[in-house]
């Protein structure tokens, strides 16, 4: 069996977006070329990964069970591949990193220490601020990336998805668990519902999904930062949709979480730079890192379940 780098990105790409022809829009090729691409794994794997119809495109349930897999390895061969290309240049590097609060609170810090013991020639720097903050820093040179959910375009920044999280159902730990451990957005219809600030492009995504299903109640009570989300739902005030990178701190404060469906609605952690500016060589392989860390807690929610772009 020799499977390619280029079919595991084609079959990945087409499976974040239904569509063939995003995908190969992603992948610069034409849509023939990404079918052909997609044809030949499924010959090699002796299996269909995709149904088509004239509408969409679905994975199959061999599709969705090949989805993590495949993720997993394309990861581990971009921190390869950049840990090989660090190793003639980064000595005496230095990496300033930027992140929202929560991410640098429960996910950066390890992250850093153990990217610190392969590459200890790089100095990691961390700051935190808020997204208007960190595009400020990028923009100045202050920083050389910054991680966060940047769900829009910045003007002069190059935006690229890290990992694709999703929304997920935070409740108090003693209260029982949703049917079958996957509650769906009609079950947040007259709950106490904790929520963040109506511009915030987060949950503008969330208050998309609950009008939907009938609630046009805003939420009981808002707040600016997820770690006051978290903590309020550990003391017993209400229920909360987070994002899935929300899974440590939730486990800090002994918050329960289950994945939300119908739909699954994802969020993506992207990396912004500036354009002028050209990254420092530990810069992919730490992105590379991030991922592959994300994905050893994360993956069966925020990779198998997100199929909607």
């Amino acid at each position: 069996m020799n499977i390619t780098s280029r079919q595991l990105k084609a079959f990945l790409l087409t499976a974040q977006h239904q569509s063939f022809s995003r995908a190969a829009e992603q992948l610069f090729i034409t849509q023939s070329g990404i079918s052909v691409l997609i044809r030949k794994l499924e010959d090699q794997l002796g299996a269909r990964l995709f149904e088509r119809t004239t509408r969409r495109v679905s994975l199959t349930e061999f599709g969705s069970k090949f989805l993590p897999i495949a993720n997993r390895n394309l990861l581990e061969l971009d921190v390869a591949a950049a840990s090989m290309g660090r190793a003639a240049s980064a000595a005496g590097q230095r990496l300033a990193i930027g992140s929202t609060p929560l991410i640098a609170k429960t996910i950066l810090p390890a992250v850093i220490r153990e990217y610190a013991k392969r590459e200890p020639q790089l100095d990691l720097i961390l700051h935190d601020g808020n997204r208007s903050q960190l595009i400020e820093a990028v923009n100045a040179g202050e920083i050389d990336l910054a991680l966060g959910c940047f769900l829009q375009p910045v003007p002069e920044m190059r935006r690229t998805s890290v990992y694709r999280f999703t929304l997920m159902w935070a409740q108090p730990q003693a209260e029982p668990a949703p049917a079958a451990g996957k509650p769906v957005w009609e079950d947040l219809v007259g709950r106490r519902l904790l929520g963040a600030p109506p511009d915030n492009p987060i949950q503008m995504l969330i208050d998309q999904q609950l009008q939907r299903v009938g609630r046009r109640e805003p939420p009981e009570m808002r707040f600016n930062f997820f770690e006051t989300h978290i903590a309020m739902v550990a003391s017993g005030a209400g229920v909360a949709v987070l994002p899935t990178f929300c899974i440590p701190a939730c486990r800090d404060h002994g918050v329960a979480t289950f994945p939300l469906v119908d739909p699954v609605v994802p969020i993506d952690l992207f990396q912004i730079t500036a354009r002028g500016h050209k990254p420092p060589p530990g810069a992919a392989g730490f992105t590379a890192f991030v991922a592959s860390y994300i994905a050893e807690w994360a993956e069966p929610w925020s990779t198998a379940d997100a199929q909607a772009d």
